[in-house]
């Protein structure tokens, strides 16, 4: 076999073990239904598979951290750059860089720091969505599972014993009408006559 029908041998092998870990990764691993009876491994392969966390986040903060030291530190040995020219007379001139590497090593880490977090606020973006989509996906569940549940009613509380109704009570007699004199305007007694025109 020559190099070249060996890297087509492996490359022909390569995307039919590819195509056949596909399926086997289907059927096996990515539906959720299968996910409570996988064991570590596998389950952390059906996390990824499924986009239930995002690897870019660490990513992109593992690439955060080595560029803002990168123009840190290459700011901080600018100030202890020189470099030496000649000029058009012959003469050698020193050129120190420290202004710039002050610049660098100040201004550098904060334009960094900003252009991370503007994509993070993306990507957090994106995974609060995904949180809340789990959520209602539960909650939906729960609303399913719950709608066909029997439902339990509280239990009443025991009311107090009742007191024996009491017999209505007869009502009271009217009263008999007020009359006056016709004469003086005083009060009549209760047989009609007037204590003052007798």
């Amino acid at each position: 076999m020559n190099h070249f029908s060996t890297v087509a041998f492996f490359s022909i092998f390569a995307v039919l073990t590819a195509i056949a870990g596909t399926v086997l990764a289907y059927i096996f691993i990515i539906p959720e239904k299968k996910r409570a009876g996988l064991n570590k491994i596998f389950g952390l392969l059906h996390d990824i598979f499924n986009f239930k966390f995002l690897i870019i986040e660490k990513v992109l903060q593992a690439l955060y951290v080595f560029s803002t030291l990168a123009v840190f530190l290459y700011g901080v040995f600018m100030l202890f750059g020189f470099d030496f020219w000649t000029n058009y007379r012959g003469e050698t001139e020193v050129v120190w860089h420290g202004g710039y590497g002050l610049l660098i090593a100040i201004v550098g880490p904060i334009v960094i720091r900003l252009a991370y977090e503007g994509t993070l606020m993306l990507i957090l973006l994106v995974k609060n969505v995904i949180q809340i989509n789990g959520k209602l996906k539960n909650a939906n569940e729960d609303a399913k599972e719950d709608l066909f549940a029997v439902p339990e009613f509280p239990k009443k509380a025991e009311a107090p014993a009742a007191e024996a109704p009491k017999a209505p009570e007869a009502p009271a007699a009217p009263a008999a009408p007020v009359r006056f004199c016709t004469n003086c305007g005083s009060m009549l007694n209760a047989d009609g006559s007037c204590p003052n025109c007798k």
